[in-house]
């Protein structure tokens, strides 16, 4: 396993823990960075966010599953794309993942924790876009 999936499920599990946070946090943050993706979604998040959570936990117990996670990453996307989720939306989706991180975990999530996040949600993430997009643009 690399260490990247052991920081991510490290700070997953402590973070996981205050779920109803996370949830909150990440869409204060999104709707802060990306105004325009507020529409997006219902006047209530409680439902949202546990959904939110529910997907991360699915994608950090999938991290060493490349195949799986790939076709999960794919089916996801494919289904924002009816939510009205464009590819430039990504990037405020992973800076809303970070500061969540920052805000939820403190100084436990360290500069090697946010690299580690970042990576892997880079990557994915530009998987997703090409499997969403690709066949669209």
């Amino acid at each position: 396993m690399t260490t990247d999936i052991v920081r991510i499920r490290q700070n997953w599990a402590h973070a996981v823990a205050a779920k109803e946070i996370v949830g909150r946090l990440f869409y204060e943050h999104l709707f802060r960075i990306a105004p325009q993706t507020r529409p997006m979604f219902p006047d209530t998040l409680d439902e949202q966010g546990r959904k939110l959570v529910q997907t991360l936990s699915w994608i950090v117990d999938h991290l060493d599953q490349p195949d799986a996670l790939g076709s999960g990453a794919t089916d996801l996307a494919r289904r924002h794309i009816g939510y009205g989720v464009l590819p430039e939306h990504y990037n405020a989706v992973g800076a809303a993942l970070m500061a969540t991180l920052q805000e939820g975990l403190g100084e436990a999530f360290t500069s090697d924790d946010h690299d580690a996040w970042l990576r892997v949600y880079s990557g994915l993430s530009q998987q997703m876009i090409a499997a969403a997009y690709s066949e669209a643009g």
